[in-house]
């Protein structure tokens, strides 16, 4: 039976930012995953953006809304501005502009939850909210940012989980680390971990074409982080240099965009790039900077080996995108990957370049590169329902949220 209490819109703020490649790629599996999941229970979902043209491309199978600072939503005809100094008056308190738009959009086009926002004013122009946190990373890893960026995040966590209906986490590591963060407020927590894209934007680039332009080896193994601090790169080029030293050469290619904004001297780049030299290995690794996502994914298809050295993930699109492949997966082995990748070909200490070293000599010769078409399929085919599982989570979630 329906719930009559959905028959109305579901909205979803675009999490696209330049800065961070996953971004576009969360709010176009949770868009998708949750339009599958509505089919024939008469709802409609939304996407509210400030640039809905780049997410138009994708042909998502939702409408898009653009939020401005001049007009809001497709059907607006109030300026922001003077709406915000009646509800200012009304309400007797100062309304964050950029969180107004965004809100009373949703409310303009009818939606009756919000999700995932990554913070939540003290009003909500009566759309219930699901807020979403990533991970708990700036509190496990506090060398990796200022004592500023610390506290705007305790304060920006607590505040969404203060006024939230509910708090989205991608793992159940993250909910352990919401309940230590916030223990009075750990029933609010409930966990969705999202599927690879691949699911919806099925692979279908040629990789040997790909492979070719980029004269990369035939069998090569495939880091494909952002070149952020915590992703640990280093630890990659210090295990391939001892294997080396050993007479074993392993050529890698590294992806993802070379730009950390906290650390704007790039001095963790230069590191990496001078332990190529130094370990004698230009020849052996690859650093491709940011490709095309179709370019990348046929890198991913290719690669006879996908390593995960992060040292702190909420959950790594990386990880789901190589076991949508089916591809062969080793991982830094902290907690998160251990729930994500049960069936990972190993685990290494994030500080242990020998483990790493050992365990990648130890699988090389058994490798073969891809694309493998057969065991892609058979991936692909249980990514689906591990899918449709995030798309009835999602809904159920927004159901619970209207009945509060």
């Amino acid at each position: 039976m329906k719930d009559r209490s959905l028959q109305q819109r579901i909205g979803i703020l675009d999490f696209t930012n330049p800065g961070w490649t996953a971004g576009s790629t969360f709010t176009r599996v949770m868009a998708w995953s949750l339009a599958r999941a509505c089919q024939g229970e008469g709802a409609e979902v939304m996407v509210f953006s400030e640039d809905e043209s780049k997410l138009a491309e994708y042909k998502l199978p939702v409408s898009i809304v653009r939020v401005s600072g001049s007009l809001l939503g497709v059907h607006a005809q109030v300026r922001p501005s003077f709406a915000r100094r009646v509800l200012q008056r009304a309400w007797g308190r100062p309304v964050p502009s950029t969180t107004f738009h965004a809100y009373l959009a949703a409310r303009e086009q009818g939606v009756s939850v919000l999700l995932p926002p990554g913070d939540v004013p003290d009003w909500t122009a009566g759309v219930k909210t699901l807020g979403w946190i990533p991970d708990f990373q700036h509190r496990f890893l506090p060398q990796f940012f200022t004592e500023q960026e610390r506290r705007y995040r305790d304060v920006q966590y607590r505040r969404l989980a203060e006024r939230a209906d509910a708090v989205l986490l991608s793992s159940h590591v993250a909910q352990a680390h919401f309940s230590d963060f916030a223990p009075d407020l750990a029933s609010k927590a409930r966990v969705a971990s999202f599927p690879s894209l691949f699911v919806f934007e099925a692979p279908s680039g040629d990789s040997t074409s790909t492979r070719q332009k980029y004269h990369l080896p035939e069998k090569f193994a495939l880091v494909a982080n952002q070149f952020w601090a915590h992703k640990n790169h280093e630890l990659v080029v210090e295990g391939l240099r001892r294997l080396r030293c050993k007479g074993v050469r392993i050529p890698v290619v590294m992806t993802g965009v070379p730009l950390d904004h906290r650390d704007p001297g790039n001095r963790v780049l230069s590191r990496l790039l001078q332990g190529i030299v130094v370990g004698g290995l230009t020849d052996q690794v690859l650093l491709m900077g940011e490709v095309s996502r179709e370019e990348l994914v046929d890198m991913m298809r290719a690669a006879a080996l996908i390593i995960q050295p992060s040292h702190f993930e909420g959950w790594s699109t990386v990880v789901q995108d190589a076991k949508a492949l089916g591809r062969p997966l080793i991982c830094s082995d902290i907690p998160v990957h251990r729930e994500q990748a049960p069936g990972a070909l190993g685990w290494f200490p994030c500080d242990a370049p020998d483990v790493l070293a050992d365990l990648i000599a130890s699988c090389w010769d058994e490798l073969n590169p891809g694309p493998d078409i057969l065991r892609e399929r058979k991936a692909i085919l249980a990514e689906r329902e591990f899918a449709a599982n995030y798309g009835c989570t999602l809904l159920g979630l927004c159901r619970e949220a209207l009945r509060t």
